[in-house]
């Protein structure tokens, strides 16, 4: 290639990147909230461990934290970069080539990436204890760089093989992954008496297959082969090469069809419709039902977060017996129902939101449209959640116990859903751009008032709710609670504008 016309290429690529990373922050030079609370948190926990472990577990420490929390926003918003082009169109009408447009792509995700874990980084490096000096304090800054590519090489190579084949299944990874997170964040913290006695990595234990091991072993003041000294460079440099190649991106996001989940769960869309959702709620029960599900920026943000308490309760689920063990399968049921006004307050979300006037000029009033959204809600998200947490039960040794107050938890899940619905939706469901959805966090304290409340239920439940007649009679009364909620629902209050 002639170097005016590799000149000529790497000025085509730098506009668009320029370009790119002004749409991305709207005009703002960093990401400063998310650099802050990175840093607030790794100076927290390095601040703990740094004297009372050696080089190579402080380098572990840190590179683990980093690795952490570069993987939530790699699931989220930096991973919508390489998911779904917006610009694709435009772009593509542009006098450049295709090529140039990926590089572009490629160095916007690498800047992010690199900005974002500097946050993490750079803190820990500046707290490192004295027996790591300053030439390895900035080898490890550069290590952690390395890692937050690997990582995202892999989890966006997932993405790219899953989007648009398994979509169901890259949500249970996300979730997964995001669970893992906040889960490892508490475990590991278990872990921090042990770190004295870990000079360097050991190829016959289990840490030689936890990948911050890799990029932390050059950090150990120890003799090492030349494997452990070269991984992470080895690493990285497949990272790259595994980014560039990644496929470009469809121009739109949208999917049609029918998710497996949602044809699974018919008879029960049938029956609700049939016996609970009244006529002039059926076209929200409907409407919510299929879109919904397809909304990738409701999913990826309310998925996890219900991951989250039921990932601690079944980690900590050990050989229990008796009482002890009913208890926590019981809070295993009914505490995830204080985590369903976060998923409510998503609902107005939509990357359709254009479509609202849907909704606007329908002949019916907001309380109807409101309660066939619950209803969605309770019937297409709640019912496949307890049947999970009701496997999870029985998996446990509470079969017995799981049939009968998987049922009445759901219903309390469902009340719970009713009674904070107009505190935490503002707005009509789908009716808001992702973007320009404002949470209201005033309400937050609320979901630990909730916990403890719903740990109280659950308790309860497992020393009283002992027997088949307790357990017909408990949820009779909670399906009584819930009819008496819906027929409240729908009395004379003033109508918002």
């Amino acid at each position: 290639m002639q170097p005016r016309t590799l000149a000529a290429m790497l000025a085509r690529v730098l506009i668009l990147l320029r370009a790119r990373l002004a749409a991305q922050h709207e005009g703002a030079a960093l990401p400063i909230a998310a650099l802050l609370m990175q840093a607030l948190i790794t100076s927290a926990i390095c601040g703990l461990v740094r004297d009372s472990t050696t080089p190579f577990g402080y380098a572990l420490v840190a590179l683990s934290i980093s690795g952490a929390l570069i993987a939530v926003p790699l699931l989220g918003e930096l991973a919508y970069l390489l998911v779904a082009d917006e610009s694709g169109d435009w772009v593509s009408a542009l006098p450049v080539r295709a090529i140039e447009i990926h590089l572009a792509r490629t160095a916007q995700l690498v800047i992010a990436l690199l900005v974002l874990s500097l946050g993490a980084l750079v803190p820990a490096a500046l707290i490192a204890p004295h027996a790591i000096g300053w030439p390895q304090r900035a080898e490890l800054v550069a290590l952690g760089l390395g890692q937050a590519v690997s990582l995202a090489a892999v989890l966006l190579l997932v993405q790219a093989t899953l989007r648009g084949r398994a979509q169901a299944l890259l949500v249970l990874v996300q979730t997964l992954v995001f669970a893992g997170v906040i889960v490892g964040f508490a475990a590991g913290l278990r872990l921090v008496p042990q770190l004295v006695a870990w000079q360097g990595p050991d190829a016959s234990s289990a840490l030689a297959m936890f990948p911050p091991a890799w990029f932390a072993a050059p950090i150990a003041q120890v003799d090492l082969s030349s494997a452990w000294q070269f991984g992470a460079v080895a690493c990285t440099a497949l990272a790259f090469v595994v980014l560039f190649l990644l496929p470009a991106p469809p121009a739109t996001h949208a999917r049609g069809g029918s998710p497996l989940l949602s044809r699974c769960l018919a008879p029960a869309r049938r029956l609700a419709a049939l016996v609970w959702v009244r006529g002039r709620e059926r076209a929200t029960f409907e409407l919510l039902f299929d879109a919904l599900p397809k909304e990738r920026d409701f999913v990826i943000r309310t998925y996890p977060l219900l991951a989250v308490p039921i990932a601690f309760l079944f980690a900590n689920a050990g050989g229990e017996q008796g009482h002890a063990r009913d208890g926590l399968l019981a809070l295993l049921l009914f505490v995830p129902g204080a985590y369903v006004p976060l998923m409510s307050a998503h609902v107005p979300g939509s990357t359709s939101h254009r479509a609202r006037w849907l909704l606007d000029c329908a002949p019916v009033g907001r309380d109807e449209l409101d309660n066939g959204a619950i209803k969605a809600i309770a019937v297409r998200f709640l019912l496949p959640l307890y049947l999970v947490l009701a496997l999870i039960a029985w998996s446990r040794g509470g079969g017995e116990l799981a049939l009968r107050l998987a049922f009445p938890a759901w219903v309390t899940a469902v009340l719970v859903l009713r009674k904070t619905w107009r505190t935490c939706v503002k707005g009509q469901p789908l009716s808001t751009a992702p973007d320009d959805l404002f949470v209201n966090l005033d309400w937050i304290g609320v979901l630990g008032g909730l916990g403890l409340g719903l740990t109280i239920v659950a308790i309860a439940a497992s020393r009283l709710v002992t027997t088949w007649p307790r357990g017909v009679a408990f949820a009779l009364v909670l399906i009584a609670l819930e009819m008496a909620s819906d027929r409240a629902w729908r009395s004379p209050r003033v109508q918002p504008s």
